[in-house]
């Protein structure tokens, strides 16, 4: 597989991660700001800077893939 493909499949899995990350929390700050929020609060905790580390090195990946092309 080359390197641009390489980059995508991280990029996709990071803005994967990061929408589960982030749209919980910001859909519990915006329409139900009441009510407790651990769930949300935890996805976004655990699972929202491993998908902004995996996005970036998807544009870093598929960077370097696009320059050797």
């Amino acid at each position: 597989m080359s390197l641009q493909r390489w980059g995508l499949a991280f990029l996709q899995l990071g803005a994967l991660l990061l929408a589960i990350g982030l749209l919980p929390a910001a859909f519990m700050a915006i329409f139900l700001p009441s009510t407790p929020a651990l769930i949300p609060a935890l996805l976004s905790v655990s699972v929202a800077p491993p998908g902004a580390v995996c996005f970036t090195a998807g544009l870093l990946i598929w960077g370097i893939g696009l320059v050797r092309r």
